[in-house]
This record gives structure tokens, sequence and C-alpha cells, in this order.
């Protein structure tokens, strides 16, 4: 990177832009302090994780292996099931809804939470004109207000998604 002249001639200027101040340079020592050894730098060779990895392989037993895979394979078993069992009463009703079945509600869900948002900050600029009040009262009635505004107009716009696919 250039230095303007002043800085190359080491002349002083006026504006605080002229002042060229040098970075620590990359060989420079590390600042000593009184009982501090410095480290060497951690140097990995290539491939240094997986001779590790296959070293440990290596040195486990096969018998600890198998009971592992085996413990593993009787958690996923347990699991799958469960799922179908253990339904919760909202997941029922969000599938009785059919919430998510096609690109469109997410898309009007989105933008009636924008426009129930954008309607409350309007609201609430013009009531702090109104009022004469600085913003600063207005921000958490704004912010609660828009959430609950947003909401209830993404409930909108995915109510009437799902009566445009009817």
């Amino acid at each position: 990177m250039a230095a303007c002249t002043l800085c190359r001639g080491g002349g002083v200027a006026e504006a605080p832009a002229a002042v060229f101040v040098r970075g620590p340079a990359a060989e420079a020592p590390a600042p000593s302090r009184p009982g501090v050894q410095p480290r060497p730098p951690v140097r990995r060779r290539a491939g240094h994780g997986a001779s590790e990895h296959q070293r440990l392989l290596d040195e486990t037993p096969e018998g600890l292996i198998a009971e592992i895979l085996a413990a593993l394979e009787g958690e996923a078993e347990r699991m799958e099931a469960e799922q179908p069992g253990a339904v919760s009463p909202v997941r029922e009703m969000l599938q009785e809804i059919g919430v998510g079945r096609s690109p469109f509600e997410f898309q009007a869900a989105a933008w009636g939470f924008a426009a129930g948002f954008a309607a409350n900050v309007a609201l609430a600029k013009y009531a702090q004109m109104q009022t004469g009040a600085p913003m600063s009262q207005f921000a958490v009635p704004l912010i609660v207000g828009g959430l609950v505004a947003g909401a209830a107009c993404a409930a909108i716009g995915w109510g009437l998604a799902k009566l445009r696919e009817r």
C-alpha cells in the first residue's frame, strides 16, 4: 500500500488522515512478560487426524464395537416403534387441518405477517405523531403489537390460502 508523500518523507500533516502508523510486523517478537514462556505454534501434518482415528479403531476391541452397534440399532428400532403411537395432540390437530401441504400457504402466511407488522408500525407512528411523544416510548408497544398483528394477519393469510386451494 502506498503512503502519501508527507508520510514517506517523515513530514507531519495537519489532517489526521495523513498520519501513518506502521502496524506490527510479522517477524516481530511477542511482547515479553515475566514468567511467561512463548509456546511454539501448533503444526499439524496432513492426514494426522485420519491416522489417529485408524489407530484408535485398531486398538478398540471388536466385542466393544459390536456391542455399541447393537445398542445403536436397538435404539433406532425403539424410536421407530414409538413414533407412530406417540403423536401429540398438537401434531394431530395440524395433520387434520393440513398445515404445510402446499407451498402457497407459507408464502401467504409470510405476506400476511409482513402486512400486519407494517400496519402496526404505521398505526404506532401515527399515534406517536398525534401525541408528540418521543418514539422511544412507542418502541416496546410497536414490537409487541407488530408481532401480535403479524401473527393474526399470518393466520388470515394462511386461511385464505387454504380457501383458495379448495
